[in-house]
Parts: C-alpha cells; sequence; structure tokens
C-alpha cells in the first residue's frame, strides 16, 4: 500500500493569552515577593505552564497525517473505502486526539470522526465508508487532528493539506448486442496468414525457402547453431517465428451528450443513462480484449468535442473521463443544420472517415432520424460496421435506413437493451 505524505497547517485553539499573562503574572511575583512558598508556587506554576505549552509544541511537530490512496475509483451506488495512517513519531504520548476527514459531496453514516490515543512511536489506522450515489470526480479531506497537552491548557488543531481525489464511475450495468455481420467482440482467430499478429508468437519452425528474412528469430538461430541440430543441413541452421493469426475489431463509441438534441424534459435523465450506456458497452469490450475508444460530443465547438483513439489501455481513461462529465455545464443547444441532419450525426459522420479499416463505430444518444442514418451509410464504403443505441421516447424500429442494427435503449433498469 503507497502512502501519501500531505502539507500540513497547525493552529493553537486557545492558549495564547494563557501563556503571556501566566508567565508574566507568575514571573513578576516570583521577582517581587520575599515569601519562599509564594515563590514555590509561582516557580511550580510556570514549570506547569511553560512544561505544558512545549509538550504541545513538541506533539505537534511529530504527528504525520498519511493518505493510503492518493486517487480511489468506484462505480455509482457503491461504497466507497477510505484509509488514513495517523503516526506519533515522539517518545511522549498523544492523548485523546480527535481524528476527522472532511468527505466532501460523500454520503458518511459512521466512521469519519475518531477519538485515539497515541502511545510513543505508535501509529493507528483510521477507516472510514462513504456511500458514492452521484457519479462525478470528488475530492475528500482535508484531515483534522485535534488534540492538547495532559492538562488540556493548550488545545491545538493540526490539519493535513492533502486530499483524495475519487472518481465515481457511472452506475454498472448489462449490455448485451449482437454483433453485426458475424463479428464478435474481441480478437478472432483466423486461419488466414494475412492476419498474423507479430506480438502473439506461436511457435518456431526450421527455415524454408521462400520464408521472409522479417520472421527469422535470429537469437534462437544462434543459440540452435552452437549445438550441431540435425535440421542444420537443410535450414541453414535458420529458425523462423510463427505468429497467431488474428482479426482485430477495434470499437469506436460515439457518445452524443448536446442538450440541444435531447427532449428538453427528460435530458437530463436521458444523457445520465446515455453515460452509462457508454461505459457498460466499454466494460464489456475490455472483457472481450477489444480495442475501445470514444468520441465525445457536447457541442459544436472544440471545446465540446474530445476523441480518445482505440487502444488496448484507454478502459480506465476512458471511465474517468465519463466521470467528470459534467451535465450542469451550460453546453451551447445546437439546432439541425439546414438540409435536415443533426449536427451530431455529421460530426459523427466526419470523425468516421479517420478510423481504421474493420472498426465497429457504435453511435449512443438521441434518435436521429432517417436522413442522418441515410448519410452515415456513407462510412461503409470505409469498411466500417455501423450499430445505434437510441433513447428515446418513442419506440424505434431495429433495424435503421441501410440495415444497420439499431438498440433501443430502456430508460431504466440493470440492463441497458
Amino acid at each position: 500500500m503507497k502512502m501519501f505524505p500531505s502539507s500540513r497547517n497547525t493552529v493553537f485553539i486557545s492558549g495564547k493569552k494563557l501563556l503571556i499573562s501566566g508567565v508574566s503574572v507568575f514571573t513578576a511575583v516570583f521577582l517581587f515577593s520575599s515569601l519562599a512558598f509564594i515563590q514555590f508556587f509561582c516557580l511550580f506554576f510556570l514549570f506547569i505552564i511553560i512544561g505544558s505549552r512545549l509538550y504541545s509544541e513538541y506533539i505537534i511537530r511529530n504527528i504525520n497525517i498519511i493518505r493510503c490512496d492518493e486517487e480511489l475509483r468506484v462505480f455509482r451506488h457503491e461504497w466507497l473505502n477510505v484509509d488514513i495512517r495517523i503516526e506519533n513519531k515522539s517518545l511522549l504520548p498523544a492523548f485523546m486526539l480527535v481524528i476527522n476527514d472532511s468527505p466532501g459531496p460523500i454520503a458518511v453514516f459512521r466512521d469519519n470522526k475518531i477519538l485515539r490515543s497515541l502511545f510513543k512511536r505508535s501509529w493507528t489506522l483510521m477507516k472510514w465508508q462513504g456511500y458514492c450515489g452521484d457519479r462525478g470526480v470528488f475530492n475528500i479531506g482535508p484531515v483534522t487532528v485535534r488534540g492538547s497537552d495532559p492538562l488540556g491548557l493548550f488545545p491545538f488543531q493540526l490539519t493535513s493539506g492533502g486530499t483524495s481525489r475519487v472518481f465515481v464511475y457511472p452506475v454498472f450495468r448489462s449490455i448485451a448486442i449482437k454483433p453485426p455481420g458475424g463479428i464478435p467482440l474481441g480478437n478472432m482467430l483466423t486461419s488466414n496468414r494475412l492476419f498474423e499478429d507479430i506480438t502473439r508468437r506461436r511457435s518456431l519452425r526450421p527455415y524454408q525457402s521462400g520464408d521472409e528474412l522479417r520472421r527469422i528469430n535470429w537469437k534462437v538461430s544462434a543459440r540452435m547453431s552452437q549445438f550441431h541440430v540435425t535440421a542444420q543441413s537443410q535450414s541453414g541452421g535458420l529458425v523462423i517465428n510463427e505468429y497467431e493469426a488474428t482479426v482485430s475489431c477495434p470499437l469506436m463509441i460515439f457518445l452524443s451528450l448536446n442538450k440541444g438534441e435531447y427532449p428538453a424534459r427528460k435530458h437530463g435523465a436521458y444523457m445520465e443513462r446515455a453515460i452509462e450506456a457508454a461505459a457498460a458497452l466499454c466494460l464489456k469490450a475490455s472483457v472481450e480484449k477489444q480495442e475501445v475508444g470514444i468520441i465525445f460530443y457536447l457541442s459544436c465547438h472544440e471545446k465540446g468535442l474530445s476523441v480518445i483513439p482505440p487502444s488496448a489501455f484507454t478502459l480506465v481513461h476512458i471511465l474517468e473521463r465519463l466521470a467528470a462529465v459534467d451535465l450542469s455545464a451550460d453546453w451551447d443547444a445546437v439546432q439541425p443544420v439546414s438540409d435536415g441532419v443533426r449536427a451530431g450525426a455529421m460530426i459523427m459522420l466526419e470523425q468516421g472517415k479517420y478510423l481504421s479499416y474493420g472498426t465497429r463505430y457504435v453511435y449512443i444518444g438521441p434518435d436521429l432520424g432517417d436522413e442522418a442514418y441515410i448519410s452515415l451509410n456513407s462510412l461503409k464504403r470505409h469498411h466500417l460496421s455501423l450499430e445505434y443505441l437510441i433513447i428515446d421516447e418513442r419506440s424505434v424500429p431495429s433495424l435503421a435506413p441501410g440495415n444497420s442494427r439499431r438498440y433501443q435503449i430502456k430508460e431504466q433498469g440493470f440492463e441497458i437493451v
């Protein structure tokens, strides 16, 4: 478990006036009094005041607050576990420390505030749970530790400057869509050597006349020649790599989150459901070891369009971006263009021209209209397969114009379609 120390800020809650007035009064009485027992009591109380102050200062300098996780990730409607380590590195005990962590917008029902006493060179682990009811990116913290000297004369408050970033992903949903044209999610084995994947070596074999030089495994060939393999006379001691033959079908999602294209009465709920559908599709593709990317479309402006190219390592990045989408932002509403095709469809069409051969191009958002589907069919000339996940108050046919598969997103429930 990696620890993340943080900066700190310390303040004395009270006791400054006691220190100044107490030291001044008892010092004056000690100097000007001729009675021995009065001087003794003055020295005794001066020792208590100064000693208590030094005790508090010493404890403050030796208490460390360490967050165990700098970043936390959880799906919506799940519980978040937070661990904080509080250390007392001093040679004196720290009595009755009140430790409190600020949960931010996370709902907490207990355990984010505890009372502990730490002996010398000891530590304790504070654990609390929070319920993540909303999707988003939040900060929790800082941690505050309140304590004092044993007599309670100089209470202090120690605040850590560190926070933990929490990514609350969209709620986990189930999605089952049939692949178009028999193309599965993931990499499909094939007997055609044109689709060999050079990152997946299957076996080795002796060199034969006509083999490409780039297939020769020179390191193994050098070792084999040292042992005088019997096949050396036929192959010259050279060994050829053989690779797995696979067909890669990357997935690219076009997520339309433009408020102007959603029904005004339900745009918030529909957009949240579209985000859940995108997350479910990305998780399903990841399980099937499929490369996945996404295009975020929030408005016609450049700031509302971002692209994450398909890759085998983009799942966490995509989920983080989905968590960070702010539906309350005042994005410009986009009206359909003059030819009757929505602006989102035109942007999807333009972005699709740059996708690689065989990409599954999946649209998620409101219904586009027949003219938009007809325009998007031109992408099939680029050897792309088109699918549409539509959320709409009206039922939509299972096939869009051009025989592309179209799915109706359910407005609520565990299953997306």
